[in-house]
């Protein structure tokens, strides 16, 4: 796919933001603020993973903020006592379907890049609190590209915590979405944290808007 299109949009709209206050920009605007959370069901999620009778989808739910930001959380079975909730968490980013809608624009959902050490160890410490906790030393790849991950863990249980951002508009996004940001916590029994990170290698995002399937990449 041609990048130039998306060139010219992005031109325009930084263009577009010289003039904000001739356009009446309004930095911020309470239509921008999130929704609350609402309940969706398993099968409406942009997301599918490998059935799993360990992890399964216990529940859904998802709430936007303003246009461009849809955030969705499914909850997964924990086998384990830890407090916590296993959980996906999928934020989709797309661009603004209108001048104006690019002026007015809520804060971004996720940061970039999505941790710093400093972010991240608080947190692994309010995910993990109490357990030996470690990030990896390599990262691991599932079908969208590269992802990071840490490896709690404790004398009964094992933890991982993953963390993707996926911005290839080149093989995989569709010009209309910008980002999509993957989070992946999940406990279980086993100690061997493969196995745990075996539902984030293999799901697959099933966006409206058409995500292109890049194929299996490898897992490492």
């Amino acid at each position: 796919m041609s990048g130039v299109p998306r060139l010219l949009r992005l031109s325009v709209l930084a263009a577009a933001l010289l003039t904000a206050g001739c356009a009446g920009w309004v930095r911020d605007n309470s239509t921008q603020l999130p929704k609350p959370w609402q309940r969706i069901t398993a099968d409406a999620l942009p997301v599918t993973l490998p059935e799993s009778q360990q992890f399964p989808v216990l529940a859904a739910r998802m709430r936007s903020t303003g246009t461009v930001y849809k955030s969705y959380i499914a909850v997964l079975g924990n086998p384990t006592v830890l407090e916590g909730e296993n959980r996906l968490t999928v934020d989709v980013q797309t661009l603004p379907d209108s001048l104006f809608g690019a002026l007015v624009q809520p804060a971004r959902v996720f940061p970039v890049p999505l941790y710093t050490m400093e972010t991240l160890t608080k947190a692994l410490n309010r995910e993990f609190p109490e357990m030996e906790v470690k990030v990896a030393d390599g990262g691991r790849r599932n079908r969208y590209g590269d992802y990071d991950y840490a490896v709690a863990q404790d004398e009964a249980n094992t933890c991982v915590f993953a963390w993707q951002l996926i911005t290839d508009h080149a093989r995989m996004l569709p010009e209309r979405i910008e980002a999509v940001r993957l989070e992946y916590r999940v406990c279980g029994a086993s100690r061997n944290p493969r196995v745990l990170l075996q539902p984030f290698d293999g799901l697959m995002l099933t966006l409206p808007e058409g995500v292109l399937d890049a194929g299996d990449m490898g897992v490492l």
